[in-house]
């Protein structure tokens, strides 16, 4: 896979302290680096930014994944399963990040583009929610959970039809509810 990860820079003033504003960056700086990692294909490098204990609700698991052995798990299938339309670019923005002592938790969006399908078709991209927890041991923030909702599922042809649902879901462009912004 050789997705590019594009990331929204956080904002240089958001009313944090000049030691809160660095963690807030730092913490963000592991979530742009997850999908910039995903996106290389880089597991080692993607490996580093997980608590090896970490937990999520993966969007392409229906139980949640208890650690490394459960995620090294639903790699394997993916890669037996084929792996579905090829993903050009991960997206990650708009973040809200609140930052306390050695716990920050991070809400922000995911968009997935991916690659024409084979007869040329142009693919949906996926929209996903995300919220993350990490955690800051030994100096170094890794993500210790990690929760995935599919706002828009992607990878389909699109079609001037909205289908029965209508048009196809966009994100907030603010983020709601009183935080930090990054």
């Amino acid at each position: 896979m050789s997705a590019s990860a594009q990331c929204s820079p956080p904002p240089s003033s958001s009313g944090l302290s000049c030691s809160g504003q660095k963690d807030a960056e730092a913490v963000w700086s592991v979530i742009t680096g997850l999908y910039a990692a995903h996106g290389t294909g880089a597991t080692g490098e993607l490996d580093i930014l997980l608590d090896p204990d970490a937990t999520m609700w993966h969007s392409e698991s229906e139980a949640m994944l208890l650690g490394r052995k459960d995620l090294d798990r639903l790699r394997a299938e993916r890669t037996a399963g084929g792996g579905g339309p090829e993903v050009m670019a991960y997206d990650v923005h708009d973040p809200v990040i609140d930052v306390s002592g050695h716990m920050a938790v991070v809400g922000y969006w995911l968009r997935v583009d991916y690659a024409p399908a084979p007869d040329g078709t142009a693919l949906q991209p996926e929209l996903v929610r995300n919220t993350a927890v990490l955690r800051r041991s030994a100096g170094a923030w890794r993500i210790a959970h990690l929760h995935e909702e599919v706002w828009a599922a992607g990878g389909m042809p699109e079609t001037a039809d909205p289908g029965p649902d209508g048009p196809r879901p966009q994100p907030p462009q603010a983020p709601l509810g009183c935080s930090h912004e990054v």
